[in-house]
C-alpha cells in the first residue's frame, strides 16, 4: 500500500464527519505522547483517520477477502493508493464512497466503525490513555482482533459493561485530555487498579446469574473469540486470554497474548497463553504479564484476581522447571512492519504465519527461569 495513503485518510476523516454526522470533527484534540519523548496533538477525525489507515495497512491474512464486511471499503482506498493525487477532494471521495456504499443493510456500521468509535472514547474518557505513546495506542488498543479469532463487535459490549466498574476513574465532565509525563505515576497505579478491578469483575459481569465464566480445558479453537465465550460462560486460557485482552482494551489498557506454543518444545507437553499490559513508566513503558482469573463470582470482590504487582514466581508455570532454556515464548502484534517474528498459533498449524509477533524467551526465560520449581 503507498506511503501517501494517511493524508487522503485524514482529508476522508473531515468528510466523515459532514457526510455521516457520527464523528465530531469539531470535538476536543486528542493528546499523544511520542516515544520520542514530544508532544502532539489532533482533532476526533484526524485521530479516527489515523487509526483507519494504520488498520488497513496491516490487516492479518484473513482480513483482506472480508475487508469490506469489517467496514473498509477496498476500492475506495484502490483509487488513491500508490501514484494517486492526495487531496481533500480525493479524500472526501473516499469517504462519501465509504458511507455510500454502506447505506445497503447498514455496512457502514461495521465492527471497523465501532472499533473506532470506542478506541476514540475510551482516549476521551480514562485519564491513564494520557501517558499510552500514539504508537502502543495504534498497536495495542485500535485493532478489532487478537489473533485468528472470529471477528465479532465485542468492542461496544465490553466497554459498557466495564463503564461503571470504571466509573471512579472517569474524567470530569468537561475535563481536559493532558500530554506530558508529570502524571506518569498517578496514571501508572490507574492502570494497576483498573487491571485488578476488571480481572476480578468481568467475569461476573459477562456469566450468567451465579454463574460467572469458567476455564475448561481443550476449547480452542471452537471457542475462543469473546462472544463465543460470553454465550458459552467457558473457555480454555487462550479463550480466556483473548476476552480479557479484548476488555482491557476497550477501555484504552494497551494488552496483547504471550504465550508458548509447546512446553519446552514438545508438543505433547501442551501450550498455553496469558496476558502482557503495557505499563507506562519514566523509562519509557514495560510490559508485564499475568493471567485471567475466572470463576469470580459476584460480590466476591475480595478475591485474591491476578494483578501486575503479583510476583512472577508465584503463577503456577513460572519456574526453572518449565523455563529451562527449552521453552520459547511469544507474544502478539498487529504491526508487520515492526514484528520480528510471527506469533505461533499451537490450535492452527505451523504454516499460519499470519499473526505478527515477537519473541519473548529471552525475558521468561530470565524471570521464570529464577523462580524456584
Amino acid at each position: 500500500m503507498g506511503s501517501g495513503l494517511l493524508p487522503l485518510c485524514l482529508a476522508a476523516a473531515s468528510a466523515f464527519a459532514a457526510v455521516d454526522g457520527r464523528i465530531g470533527a469539531h470535538g476536543a484534540p486528542i493528546g499523544w505522547i511520542a516515544h520520542e519523548g514530544g508532544e502532539a496533538f489532533e482533532d476526533m477525525a484526524a485521530a479516527r483517520a489515523r487509526m483507519t489507515d494504520y488498520l488497513w495497512k496491516n490487516l492479518m491474512p484473513y482480513d483482506l477477502p472480508r475487508a469490506r464486511t469489517l467496514g473498509f471499503d477496498p476500492e475506495a482506498f484502490a483509487m488513491f493508493d500508490g501514484e494517486g493525487e492526495e487531496s481533500e477532494e480525493n479524500g472526501a471521495s473516499i469517504a462519501r464512497s465509504m458511507v455510500e456504499k454502506g447505506d445497503v443493510d447498514g455496512l457502514s456500521d461495521g465492527v471497523l466503525n465501532q472499533t473506532l468509535h470506542y478506541s476514540l472514547e475510551a482516549k476521551r474518557l480514562y485519564p491513564w490513555t494520557d501517558a499510552i505513546p500514539r504508537e502502543i495506542y495504534l498497536e495495542y488498543v485500535v485493532p478489532y482482533a487478537v489473533v485468528n479469532e472470529p471477528r465479532t463487535d465485542h468492542r461496544p459490549l465490553l466497554f459498557r459493561a466495564l463503564k461503571d466498574v470504571l466509573k471512579d476513574y472517569e474524567r470530569p465532565k468537561g475535563g481536559t485530555i493532558e500530554v506530558g509525563a508529570e502524571e506518569i505515576d498517578t496514571h501508572q497505579e490507574q492502570i494497576k487498579e483498573a487491571v485488578k478491578r476488571i480481572n476480578t469483575r468481568l467475569w461476573s459481569l459477562l456469566g450468567r446469574p451465579n454463574q460467572p465464566i469458567v476455564f475448561k480445558a481443550g476449547l480452542t479453537p471452537r471457542i475462543y473469540d469473546p462472544l463465543s465465550v460470553i454465550a458459552y460462560g467457558h473457555s480454555s486460557c487462550t479463550g480466556l486470554a483473548i476476552l480479557f485482552v479484548s476488555a482491557l482494551r476497550s477501555v484504552g489498557i494497551p494488552a496483547r497474548i504471550a504465550g508458548t506454543p509447546a512446553w519446552h518444545g514438545n508438543e505433547e507437553e501442551g501450550n498455553h497463553s496469558w496476558v502482557e499490559v503495557y505499563l507506562p513508566d519514566s523509562e519509557g513503558g514495560r510490559w508485564i504479564f499475568l493471567e485471567p482469573s475466572p470463576g469470580i463470582a459476584e460480590g466476591d470482590e475480595d478475591a485474591n484476581a491476578d494483578d501486575l504487582d503479583r510476583d512472577p514466581c508465584k503463577r503456577w508455570f513460572c519456574n526453572k522447571g518449565k523455563f529451562d532454556g527449552s521453552t520459547k515464548v511469544f507474544a502478539t502484534r498487529f504491526d508487520k512492519e515492526g514484528a520480528t517474528t510471527h506469533y505461533p498459533m499451537a490450535w492452527s498449524g505451523k504454516g499460519d504465519e499470519g499473526v505478527p509477533g515477537e519473541d519473548r524467551t529471552e525475558y521468561y526465560t530470565g524471570v521464570c527461569g529464577g523462580c524456584p520449581h
